[in-house]
């Protein structure tokens, strides 16, 4: 039998009897598991082994379990509905936990109703904001007695665990960082039209190069190969599109913004010192990344090198990179020169 959720709109189907059902009183049985049962899900979610439809359910029925939902109608999956999720849902469940800790029932949280102009959920994390500052609002209150303060050591303990299930702080983000690629390019969403990979030379989505590019920022020796412009493109769109403060993005403007400068050092443009370049005076107009590129062409060497001239495979890198680049550069530069006579 194929049925509606009430509180999802999604149809599932249930065996053992034909036909289909529409109604306010179905919903799908996610939303009968208790809170505690849904707050262990958050470690396969963090691990890309949701679907974009489980993972959706599961924010739904997180936002059920506070109690401070009214549903008047069921809830509808726009385009933007995966990157809310994916950019809201460690929120959610930081929130679920606090709230859970009250038993104060003279305790008030602002409550929400999702009908024809808040189906689209757009606005959820306007309320996930208003129920944190409500909670800090009531916990500034409980931490006057010596009660209320064991109550926020264990709530801390609870977050904590919460930060685990997601990715632990012990562990290196190379280990989990094709989880954070995949959760980055549904949370920002990444545009899917078609490209080359630079690199490869293969066909793919703009979102699957930058997830590419995400995976390799976590190894140092790749970052020689990643194109300095579709880095920078890649970190402006995150910061663009992709909510600050969760566990997930905070990881990943980091890993991002690290992989610049290492990239810069690798090159070894950190070491160079502009003020000796003979390769040419700069103008008054010269940007940084101008001067940094003139002097880490200048430093190159004369031949092309050869990895056993080199103390290590770092070092190697570095020099064909820089022999590469004067290279091309004068190759522009007699180009130029021959247009001109």
């Amino acid at each position: 039998m194929k049925l509606t959720c009430a509180y999802s709109s999604i149809e599932f189907t249930v065996e053992h009897f034909p036909g289909s059902l529409s109604s306010r009183d179905i919903i799908h049985p996610v939303f009968q598991f208790p809170q505690k049962k849904l707050l262990s899900y958050l470690g396969d979610w963090g691990k890309s082994n949701l679907t974009p439809t489980d993972s959706y359910l599961l924010f739904l029925a997180l936002l059920n379990s506070t109690e401070l939902i009214e549903w008047r109608t069921g809830a509808i999956r726009t385009a933007r509905t995966d990157s809310l999720v994916a950019s809201h849902l460690e929120n959610l469940c930081k929130s679920v936990i606090k709230l859970n800790t009250v038993t104060d029932v003279s305790a008030i949280f602002p409550h929400y109703v999702i009908g024809q102009d808040t189906r689209t959920l757009d606005s959820v994390d306007t309320w996930i904001q208003n129920w944190n500052d409500s909670f800090t609002d009531y916990k500034a209150g409980k931490l006057k007695d010596i009660q209320g303060r064991d109550e926020w050591k264990k709530l801390n303990i609870r977050e904590v665990a919460l930060t685990r299930l997601i990715c632990s702080p012990h562990k290196p983000i190379s280990s989990y960082v094709g989880q954070l690629a995949e959760w980055a390019a549904i949370a920002g969403s990444f545009p899917t039209f078609a490209m080359k990979n630079p690199h490869t030379g293969l066909t793919l989505s703009c979102a699957d190069y930058w997830k590419y590019l995400i995976q390799k920022c976590a190894h140092n020796e790749a970052l020689y190969a990643i194109r300095r412009a579709d880095l920078t493109e890649l970190l402006e769109h995150c910061e663009e599109h992709i909510s600050h403060g969760t566990r997930y993005a905070d990881k990943l403007f980091e890993l991002l913004r690290h992989a610049l400068e290492r990239q810069r050092n690798f090159l070894g443009l950190g070491d160079l010192d502009i003020s000796v370049s003979r390769f040419a005076i700069l103008s008054s107009d010269s940007t940084a990344e101008t001067a940094n590129m003139k002097a880490l062409i200048d430093s190159a060497p004369d031949h092309e090198p050869r990895s056993e001239e080199y103390p290590n495979r770092i070092a190697f890198l570095k020099a064909k990179m820089r022999w590469e680049m004067a290279k091309k550069y004068r190759t522009v530069d007699d180009e130029s020169e021959e247009i001109e006579e």
